[in-house]
């Protein structure tokens, strides 16, 4: 048995490079993160003033100024794929160096932006669906995407095109609301009523909601209402939500016709 102070000794030299482990690995995170989005960056690029970015990040950064978000001195928009970053960030999380809220939240993001490029390749390869997913995606901002309603409308005007009721739906909508295209109610109603004839449950809510309460242009109509509320629960296309269906079933309820 080794004596006890040779026991303490080796403790401490393992104590020591237990620490000198942790610093150097809050150090190399602390390199990491992304100096605008304080974040683990999945797209990371280099700037002129040698610091990696997410690339959204400092893209949108300078659109607004051309100064370092760290030095605040002068910068160039030329920007460097940091791929020995990225590849170190992803080793490093995958090994468990690297544990926490913020490379929780990389994953997540890491998922999104994976499945988002699924969609579009899906929806470049000519499928409705995928095409409507990403145009309600833009719509809403959602999956790491920013809002654009521009974008939204292309893809939503594509899965229309492709034949896709929910696109259908989603184009009217656009239409009606002016999202990505100058507001026109008459192409708009058109869109919804052959969405919802072709068995969009979001089409029908949608047109039972517009003349229930006379907004977006649609005048109000209880007749016109009752006839596509009662459309929700029969129609074939599952696009609608169910806080809407409920809704739509709750109207129906309290405007039974007499």
């Amino acid at each position: 048995m080794p004596p006890k102070r040779g026991r303490r000794a080796a403790a401490d030299e393992t104590a020591h490079d237990f620490r000198r482990h942790k610093s150097a690995t809050e150090e190399a995170f602390a390199e990491l993160v992304c100096p605008i989005t304080f974040s683990l960056p999945v797209d990371p690029v280099m700037a002129e003033d040698g610091k990696v970015y997410e690339r959204s990040a400092i893209e949108e950064w300078l659109k607004q100024q051309h100064k370092s978000p760290v030095t605040n001195l002068a910068m160039g928009t030329k920007l460097l794929p940091a791929l020995r970053v990225k590849n170190m960030i992803r080793a490093m999380v995958t090994s468990g160096t690297l544990t926490g809220d913020k490379v929780d939240a990389w994953k997540l993001k890491l998922e999104e932006e994976e499945k988002v490029a699924e969609t579009l390749r899906e929806a470049e390869a000519g499928d409705g669906a995928a095409m409507c997913v990403l145009g309600n995606w833009y719509w809403r901002g959602m999956k790491g995407l920013a809002k654009d309603f521009a974008k939204a409308f292309e893809w939503l005007k594509k899965s229309h095109e492709a034949g896709f009721a929910s696109g259908t739906c989603g184009l009217g909508a656009c239409y009606v609301l002016g999202r990505g295209v100058p507001k026109c109610l008459v192409r708009g109603a058109t869109l919804l009523m052959d969405a919802a004839a072709r068995g969009s449950k979001r089409a029908c809510y949608n047109l039972g909601d517009a003349y229930a309460d006379g907004i977006w242009g649609f005048p109000e109509d209880e007749t016109m209402a009752r006839r596509y509320y009662s459309m929700v629960a029969s129609a074939s296309i599952d696009d609608c939500i169910d806080a809407y269906k409920e809704e739509a079933a709750t109207w129906l309820r309290e405007h039974a016709a007499a």
